[in-house]
């Protein structure tokens, strides 16, 4: 260990020599002193960290420089803000270096090994190698083996504990392994999985570095989109799933991945189901019966929507869970059923079109088992455009599909021949049989 540190303490005390060498003062040359604390002279101690201290609180690093270097060389295990603060100075240097290659790289050697000492005298390992290895990525894009194995670490030892910079880090490396052919594409998206999973995590929680994992969340969206593919997902989850089915991780991690574009895939329908056994909740009972509609598995999707409106405690959330039961009914073949259910999801929300779009929709599919002629088919759409119609009027978010919908059925109206054949006409009033049962106005194609 002291071999090691010796060796670091030698890079920063040839760096504090270039400081002090641009800075026209004397370079010096003590021995680090580790023999206590606060070193041989602890009121220089003391005094040298309370000025050094006050600059950087003011970001007047060119003047925090000579104390801290001070405290540095001569108490090091005094006080962890030497490291921390050490880091801001030399990145603050790295940047002022601009042009100069010789300096910037004299610099990142120095706040590199800073990382190392650091963890020799305070330990935390896990937090300190995700500096180390998002700075090595930023500075040394040469040594990125050793930049992804320090992240690598670093995630697997923090990890939902992770910081931001430490897991867009960790994945940005694996991005340039796999474009350097040094790690295969799946265990780029092991990485994307893994680093998503904790970003999601602390998104959840309010925090003041929520804001990081914003900003790290969009990176590393940005960054994998190119890569995102529904075959390279369903072959990463299905080896993982295969083995552990009932990781409820693994389950929400699939669920996360695969909900966007590939909901499709019998893996994602296998994942929703496990997780929602485990956890069931109001909302994962309406996605399985989305998921059972779409798999045309009716029975299931009715049972999870009443699961859904019974765990439910929201009036809204009803309106939409009564929407899909009412749907799942359709689906069904039982339109009576359906149009019960919707009605009582614009009951809990009278401002909303969709059930009422639905049910224009339940009277359209019934056009011709509803009626014996021409003229009664024209009426039952001339009811289906009665709800189309009051759709729009209570909800203008739907007028687009309201109108394009009125415009279609109007053309399946009775012609004035039909009307007469009916003893009918234009403006009567006419009650369509059938399950229907239902008055609407008698309007002429």
């Amino acid at each position: 260990m002291f071999g090691l540190l010796k060796e670091n303490m030698i890079k920063m005390k040839n760096l504090i020599a270039l400081f002090f060498s641009l800075l026209c003062m004397s370079s010096f040359a003590e021995e680090v002193i580790v023999a206590s604390k606060f070193g041989e002279d602890s009121i220089q101690c003391v005094r040298n960290r309370s000025i050094y201290r006050e600059f950087v609180k003011q970001k007047n690093y060119d003047d925090a420089i000579q104390p801290w270097s001070w405290a540095y060389t001569n108490c090091p295990q005094s006080s962890k803000n030497i490291f921390v603060d050490g880091a801001k100075i030399f990145k603050y240097r790295i940047k002022k270096a601009k042009s100069d290659k010789t300096l910037k790289i004299a610099l990142a050697d120095s706040l590199i090994a800073l990382y190392d000492a650091r963890i020799q005298f305070f330990g935390q390992e896990g937090y300190v190698l995700g500096l180390k290895g998002a700075d090595l990525l930023r500075y040394y894009p040469e040594r990125l083996d050793e930049a992804f194995n320090c992240l690598k670490t670093s995630v697997e030892t923090k990890e939902n504990k992770s910081k931001a910079t430490a897991l867009f880090s960790y994945f940005k490396a694996s991005v340039a392994k796999f474009e350097n052919k040094s790690i295969s594409k799946i265990e780029m998206i092991e990485v994307y999985a893994v680093v998503s999973d904790y970003v999601d995590y602390n998104l959840r929680i309010d925090s003041k570095s929520n804001k990081y994992y914003v900003q790290a969340s969009e990176k590393i969206e940005n960054l994998f989109a190119p890569f995102a593919t529904c075959e390279d997902l369903v072959a990463m989850f299905e080896n993982k799933y295969s083995e552990t089915p009932d990781d409820l991780i693994l389950l929400k991690r699939i669920v996360k991945n695969l909900q966007e574009d590939c909901k499709d895939a019998s893996l994602y329908y296998s994942a929703v189901s496990k997780l929602h056994a485990a956890e069931p909740s109001a909302f994962s009972a309406y996605n399985m019966g989305g998921l059972s509609v779409k798999n045309k598995k009716y029975s299931d999707a009715i049972k999870f929507y009443k699961q859904a409106i019974e765990i439910s405690s929201s009036e809204s959330d009803k309106s939409k869970y009564y929407l899909g039961l009412a749907n799942a009914y359709f689906k069904a073949g039982n339109p009576s059923e359906a149009r019960k259910n919707a009605y009582i999801s614009l009951e809990k929300n009278p401002e909303w079109g969709k059930p009422l779009i639905l049910i224009g929709d339940l009277y359209v599919a019934s056009a011709t088992d509803c009626s014996s002629n021409a003229f009664e088919a024209g009426m039952v759409y001339s009811a289906a455009i009665d709800k189309f119609i009051r759709a729009k009027n209570v909800d203008s978010s739907v007028s687009e599909i309201a109108n394009k919908k009125i415009i279609t059925y109007t053309k399946y109206l009775p012609t004035t021949e039909d009307a007469f054949f009916s003893d009918s006409k234009d403006g009567d009033s006419f009650r369509v049989g059938c399950w229907i049962n239902e008055a609407t106005k008698v309007r002429i194609k």
